[in-house]
């Protein structure tokens, strides 16, 4: 196939326009991640990536997004470093599923589940049963060992505290020679100090390293046999509680010692919470829902009230059975429902497990016919809930399969139909039995479960309530409800906050309003006045278990729950107003997330710097020219970024290189879009060869046949992402149907990067097109033809750091710092020094981009009788569309001959490129702000420095103890060895001097090259715009 010129530049402008648009921000390719964008993951993650090094705890609370924040990390880092791997370890299978479905979905990556050896890029995803478990050819799935710093760059741990002791040790021991390190948890352990320092260790080795020095010299450390090289986790309470305080000491000295107009710039380096990052829910009220309780309390009818005194006297004969039975377990049964108690009172009495006639009183008292107070609330709440929202989702919480059964029954019975009384809708109920597969749920070929079909009817909206057993209060997300009811009130904390979290997590689309306030998460519970459901809500509420979301690894969580059960077992002997306020005092110090930091209040890091960032996000038009019109309410921002992107799959259509059409899912109605393959005409042995320029090295190999399975489903739009993400879509053709998977189009995806990467490769030579325009070309609407010249340039602040200069300079500088080691030794010294700096230099350089940045203008020039004069964007826009007519085709082009108008261009490019301002023009409203966020990273630059050479300081005076000990026992190998040890720890003493010093002066070199920084010309081309003849 013969390519039209023309049309290949147009799609190379677009390309480079896409390019520029990744460097003008680190956020722009975190962006790519396949999810919405909220405002604190947004800030999160630039806090992330501006930092010196990304090495830091995401404790949001539960259901605010760590995940998605830990794959837009991720993905930044990828398209930074080509042949960046990451590690990924989690403690169970559970969480393994949800992050092999997000990285599939989200991350545009299928992870690897064992050892992969080889190079490029890929991640492995590691949990901790695979330590048990065998390949088929018989070697461990995991190793201890393969958590390996060596190997991987990145090392993403998801709730360190619930791996096994012998697993943390190695990640603890290991992290720090990780370039990368991110910890996951909603449950932050500052409680507890093994676990406080062990944070530490992962976030500040180099420093908690320093604290365990000198904790270890102290008298009582001695006395206990306790060294620096030993496991943190085998350091008694008092020693980890001592490396604690000496970071808080630190903490609190630096923010005695700074001025006023220094502490933010002492926080960044010296607050010792200066990398853990902490969203709660309260802090961007108005965004986030909150969570509201709604207590409901009914009159208990006489047989309820008798039963459950019966059944409380009943208990005191448990421990005379002849079978051990969970007091807990049956005094819940009791309160539940009505046929869940007439079950096990039946069972208990065929077992021969009678006391007293008290289970022969009892029977009749479970009868339906004597009503259920409760269940009469329940059908009321709903009744109202639906008056007023026919289209309302409910989740009601009922323990056991008995009681979902029962009251799916009840209720469909006496609420046929809901709403308002002029616009009745009949009721549709679903059901989640215990028994069923709740897993299967996350396996898209388990097609036909009763599980899946009961959730699609209440995730769709077909079914306005979903009737649950305790089974679904771990691991579903129905983020497509707000309403909660918990029928029986678990007991535990924990359960009522599993409970809550099914429906309070980021991306609740129904705890959002039409105009995109924030709703509240309602939580219903229903209990009778005076007797122990009641009671236990009260303890409940006083531990705030139902307003906020409750540190689940807080010391008192299993205190409380004990405490509750063992009052509910004796409720007439127990001083329920002592319970409760002792539960609220608890409550306040698991409230407290950290230990006291006088610095933390000084971190830049709040909900009004996050505001900022994302209005200064949403403010960014996408580099012109954008060839698709963009909606008011789009013309700025993400959304109109990946708008943009549009234009350029209709440009690769239009041009001949694939189709591109819309297509619907027959399963769910989705609308995407399917690119297939080109072929030209038969060749030898009937081959047609692929007319794309770009064939993707992803997917099955194209053939002459054209199926679906060759075809690749896109979106391009955040809103057509879905919630949770779809992961695949049916494709069809003549009857042939085909689930593909399906990629969101932006960066870190491969249908998009490998079409903007090949297509913005350089051009041999600037292009010279005479092109003729279609008669109702958009162009003659706004001039005559003529001769115009196209030129795009950018000025990118991290052009000032090129990687490969400033890397070979200050290795060179360390390396010439080595003076007592062989010359064997040398490439494993350079080693560490060689990863720190190119980790540094990729850090510099999101940081530079974050603070200023980076500019694209694409401009085109018309000669006129007397000059070439500017023209308007919309000119440029038109100029360089070639669909933009109302005829199929594109315009024709040929190569320039008219060397004349050549010359003029060359002499009218050679204006342009002398009168291009630098640096100090296009950013001098940023570089106040520069200079102050220069000056604090240089502070936290001089004091890392200090950890670090304090450090290697410490090593040589060990060595130097070590090797004047060996003199004195005399041995010579002993000797030999303790000075060759020695001579080495010398040597990297030097060599970080010299490391760090190199680090801050190209940092600081930076201003004054970011302000002669001259924009770089990504493109130039003259075209010559004929009309047909």
């Amino acid at each position: 196939m013969t390519r039209n010129a023309y049309a290949d530049l147009c799609v190379h402008l677009q390309a480079l326009r896409r390019r520029a648009e990744e460097v003008r921000s680190p956020l722009v390719s975190a962006l790519g991640v396949a999810g919405s964008i909220y405002t604190h993951q947004l800030a999160n993650v630039l806090r992330v990536l501006k930092d010196l090094r990304v090495r830091h705890l995401l404790a949001d609370e539960v259901g605010l997004g760590k995940t998605v924040q830990a794959l837009m990390i991720l993905n930044a880092l990828r398209r930074q470093r080509p042949d960046l791997r990451a590690l990924v370890v989690v403690p169970d299978s559970a969480l393994m599923v949800q992050w092999r479905d997000e990285l599939m979905t989200r991350a545009h990556t299928a992870p690897y589940e064992k050892r992969t050896p080889g190079e490029g890029q890929y991640v492995r995803l590691a949990w901790e049963e695979q330590l048990r478990e065998r390949g088929p050819d018989g070697e461990p799935l995991l190793l201890l060992g393969d958590i390996d710093p060596t190997q991987y760059q990145l090392l993403i741990v998801d709730e360190l505290h619930r791996l096994r002791a012998d697993f943390q040790d190695r990640i603890v021991r290991s992290a720090a020679s990780f370039e990368h390190v991110l910890v996951l948890t909603a449950t932050p352990s500052f409680q507890r100090p093994e676990r406080h320092a062990q944070l530490f260790a992962l976030l500040e080795p180099e420093r908690t390293a320093r604290a365990r020095w000198d904790v270890s010299q102290t008298s009582s450390a001695v006395e206990c046999g306790l060294t620096a090289a030993d496991e943190l986790s085998s350091w008694p309470d008092w020693a980890a509680q001592e490396v604690v305080e000496a970071l808080l000491a630190r903490d609190r000295n630096a923010a005695e010692a700074a001025s006023a107009d220094n502490l933010t710039a002492t926080a960044m380096a010296l607050c010792a919470y200066r990398r853990v990052i902490r969203t709660r829910r309260t802090d961007y009220r108005g965004i986030l829902p909150r969570r509201r309780h709604l207590p409901l309390v009914v009159e208990p009818l006489g047989a309820e009230a008798d039963r459950q005194a019966l059944m409380w006297r009943y208990f005191a004969h448990l421990d005379s059975l002849s079978r051990k039975f969970d007091p807990i377990l049956l005094a819940k049964r009791v309160i539940l429902s009505p046929p869940s108690l007439e079950q096990r009172v039946d069972f208990l009495r065929r077992r021969g497990h009678e006391r007293e006639g008290i289970l022969e009183r009892v029977k009749p008292l479970v009868h339906r016919s004597n009503g259920d107070s409760r269940a009469d609330a329940l059908v009321d709440l709903l009744a109202t809930i639906w008056a007023r929202a026919p289209g309302e989702r409910v989740l009601i919480a009922a323990q056991d399969n008995l009681t979902v059964d029962y009251l799916f029954e009840l209720v469909r019975a006496r609420l046929p139909e809901v709403g308002p009384l002029d616009a009745r809708v009949p009721l549709i109920a679903a059901r989640v039995r215990q028994g069923q597969d709740t897993e299967a749920a996350e396996d898209l070929a388990a097609f036909g479960n009763e599980t899946i079909d009961n959730l699609e009817d209440f995730q769709r909206g077909a079914a306005q309530a979903l009737f649950a057993t305790e089974r679904v209060q771990v691991g579903l997300n129905l983020q497509c409800a707000r309403v909660l009811v918990l029928y029986s009130v678990p007991w535990r904390p924990a359960e009522v906050e599993q409970w809550i979290g099914r429906l309070d997590r980021i991306g609740n689309v129904a705890a959002l309003s039409e105009e995109g306030e924030a709703r509240t998460i309602d939580v219903y519970t229903i209990a009778q006045r005076g007797l122990v459901d009641e009671k236990v809500v009260t303890v409940l509420q006083r531990f705030h278990v139902f307003e906020h979301s409750v540190n689940l690894d807080g010391a008192h969580l299993g205190e409380v729950a004990q405490l509750i059960e063992d009052a509910a077992l004796r409720p007439d002997v127990v001083n329920w107003c002592e319970l409760e306020d002792r539960t609220e005092a608890m409550a306040a110090e698991d409230a407290v997330q950290e230990l006291g930091s006088a610095l933390r209040q000084h971190l830049p890091w709040d909900v009004r710097w996050a505001t900022e960032q994302r209005a200064r996000l949403a403010s960014m038009p996408p580099f012109g020219p954008v060839l698709c019109d963009l909606s008011e309410h789009a013309a700025a921002g993400p959304k109109a970024w990946d708008r943009s992107v549009e234009p350029i799959f209709k440009l690769l259509s239009k041009a001949g290189d694939y189709h591109v059409r819309w297509n619907t899912d027959p399963e769910t109605g989705a609308c995407f879009r399917s690119l297939w393959y080109r072929f030209g005409e038969s060749e030898m042995y009937g081959h047609r060869p692929v007319t794309a320029k770009v064939v993707f090295n992803f997917g099955e190999d194209p053939s002459h046949e054209r199926s679906p399975r060759h075809a690749h489903a896109f979106i391009t739009r955040r809103g057509d992402i879905g919630n949770p993400p779809r992961r695949d879509v049916v494709l069809t053709l003549d009857g042939e149907c085909v689930w593909r998977p399906l990629r969101f189009a932006n960066f870190g995806n491969p249908l998009h990067d490998e079409i903007i990467d090949n297509w913005a490769e350089p051009l041999s030579k600037p292009p010279a097109l005479d092109v003729m325009y279609f008669s109702d070309h958009a162009l003659w609407q706004h001039v005559a033809p003529g001769w115009f010249l196209l030129r795009m340039t950018l000025l990118d602040a991290a052009e000032v750091l090129a990687p490969v200069p400033v890397l070979k300079r200050i290795l060179q500088a360390v390396a010439g710092a080595i003076s007592r080691s062989s010359a064997e030794q040398l490439p494993g010294l350079m080693v560490p020094f060689k990863s720190a700096a190119k980790c540094a230099i990729e850090a510099d350089v999101r940081w530079l981009r974050a603070t200023l940045s980076a500019q694209a203008d694409t401009t085109a020039h018309m000669l006129t009788a007397q000059s070439w004069q500017a023209v308007s964007e919309e000119i440029i826009a038109a100029l360089m569309d070639p669909t933009a007519h109302d005829r199929e085709g594109l315009p024709r082009a040929t190569p320039i001959t008219d060397n004349s108008v050549l010359v003029s261009a060359e002499n009218e490019l050679a204006r342009l490129r002398s009168d291009e301002g630098e640096g100090r023009d296009v950013w001098s409203s940023c570089l106040p702000e520069f200079r102050n966020e220069l000056r604090a990273r240089l502070l936290v630059i001089t004091e890392e420095a200090k950890d670090a050479t304090d450090l290697a300081v410490r090593e040589l005076a060990r060595t130097e103890a070590a090797f004047a000990d060996a003199v004195e026992r005399g041995n010579r190998a002993q000797i030999t060895r303790a000075e060759n040890l020695r001579d080495v720890a010398f040597d990297v003493v030097r060599m970080t001097e010299v490391y760090w010093e190199a680090r801050a002066a190209w940092l600081i070199g930076t201003e004054e090259a970011l302000c002669a920084l001259r924009p770089r010309e990504l493109l130039c081309a003259i075209i010559h715009a004929r009309e047909p003849t």
